[in-house]
């Protein structure tokens, strides 16, 4: 089977990669518009059942990716100058 998958972003390239992990005789081509290393000054934010999820289809990869992450649980929201912290979030980012 041949897949294409437009778009190199974090659901393009994961689809990709598990697709090809899954069954290696597919061939598994991934098109983006934008070059090579080619950056937008954002980044990548994963809920921690994001997480869980990417754990459970590829253990390899997830740990791969993980060491990259900045962990976090708490949300902090500022408002005419009174600030509120809740805890037990759980996202990690990129």
């Amino acid at each position: 089977m041949r897949i294409v998958c437009i778009g190199g972003g974090p659901a393009g390239l994961y689809f990709g990669l598990l697709m090809k992990k899954l069954r290696r005789e597919h061939s598994v081509t991934v098109i983006e518009r934008n070059r090579a290393y080619d950056t937008f000054g954002w980044g990548v934010v994963f809920s921690d059942l994001t997480l869980d999820s990417m754990r459970a289809w590829d253990a390899e990869t997830a740990a791969e990716i993980e060491v990259s992450f900045n962990h976090w649980d708490d949300i902090e929201l500022l408002f005419k100058g009174t600030r509120q912290r809740t805890t037990g979030h759980g996202f990690v980012g990129i």
